[in-house]
């Protein structure tokens, strides 16, 4: 495979700079945003040039089979002010809408939502959840954000997948938090650990030291910007090793939300899950987490029941939802297809 960096002062210009070097099939590696304009870094399989094909004599077509074997390009559904219309609905600050703007128009999309997708693959970072994990999963975030629901949705997930789950409270403060999450697992059958300190939440983990399963950790709320709470927090995440996932609601206004996830990053979260998508209609919050250099979106939850699960998160999904406008005179939406 063959790298190449580019740099240029619009993601556009980029995005031309990869097409010219390295063709069609060349793949998005990385991309990076700097005052100073846009880098990405593409690749292209190497000696992947097809051999000339021999010379043939042209068979010759009646004019339906011509036009079976050459048809018309199909015509995009949509135009600009399409994308215009998505980005300024969701209110995103106008150097990263112009960045999603001009990677859509880059490529010959059908959809809006191909395109849009196509510019988020290009401009923001996806890393779903899986059922590989061995490092203990901990939920953490703001207050409210939804952890003890996310943390119910990821155990009926994995018991769906025949997963052993190893559940854990550190919540103990709020009788309301532990009763909730044990509530749902005394539905799904299983119980729930507490620890009130980090030694005992690493004694509880030292309890199955050969556990192959899921270990999840549900924790209060954090203020993002409480410097004693954080603190509080990251002992908790060094007693046991544990990979902290941010969970954080949509709705924020977009630029605490990226600050937000810039200290969490610095806690040593990797991505995160955006929950309320259901309660929002802006979500420009989520787009601008998942900005390179913060966190990577690994799902989207947009129901409050247990049963509906998380939604893993792809551009070509994430896209789906950011192009679904509100109608203006009723609570519907209109989803491009």
């Amino acid at each position: 495979m063959r790298l190449k960096t580019f740099h240029a002062k619009s993601m556009f210009e980029a995005m031309e700079q990869v097409r010219n070097s390295l063709g069609a099939d060349a793949i998005i590696i990385q991309t990076e945003e700097s005052a100073s304009g846009v880098r990405i870094t593409a690749a292209v399989e190497a000696g992947m040039t097809p051999p000339a094909p021999q010379e043939a004599p042209e068979p010759v077509q009646t004019p339906l089979a011509f036009e079976a074997s050459h048809p018309f390009p199909s015509e995009p559904e949509f135009d600009q002010a399409d994308i215009r219309a998505v980005l300024n609905h969701h209110g995103l600050p106008f150097e990263t809408a112009e960045n999603i703007n001009q990677a859509a128009l880059s490529f010959n999309a059908i959809s809006l939502s191909e395109a849009i997708g196509n510019a988020l693959e290009a401009t923001i970072r996806f890393s779903p959840l899986t059922d590989s994990h061995a490092r203990p999963i901990m939920l953490v975030g703001p207050p409210g954000a939804g952890k003890t629901i996310c943390t119910a949705k990821l155990l009926a997930d994995a018991l769906l997948h025949e997963r052993a789950v190893h559940l854990i409270s550190t919540d103990t403060v709020k009788a309301a938090g532990i009763q909730q999450l044990d509530h749902f697992a005394q539905l799904m059958k299983q119980t729930v650990s507490t620890a009130d300190t980090p030694d005992e939440l690493a004694a509880v983990i030292k309890q199955k030291p050969n556990f192959n399963g899921l270990t999840l950790i549900d924790t209060p709320g954090t203020n993002a910007f409480d410097m004693q709470e954080l603190e509080a927090l990251l002992k908790f995440i060094k007693a046991v090793d544990a990979e902290p996932v941010l969970v954080m609601p949509a709705g924020l206004d977009p630029l605490d939300a990226q600050e937000i996830a810039g200290v969490f990053a610095r806690m040593g979260c990797q991505r995160f899950i955006a929950t309320r998508l259901d309660a929002a209609r802006r979500y420009a919050s989520v787009v601008m987490a998942a900005r390179p250099g913060y966190l990577s979106l690994a799902a989207i939850s947009r129901s409050p029941f247990v049963a509906d699960g998380l939604e893993t998160a792809n551009p070509r999904e994430f896209a789906r939802v950011l192009s679904a406008l509100p109608k203006a005179n009723n609570n519907s939406f209109s989803t491009d297809q």
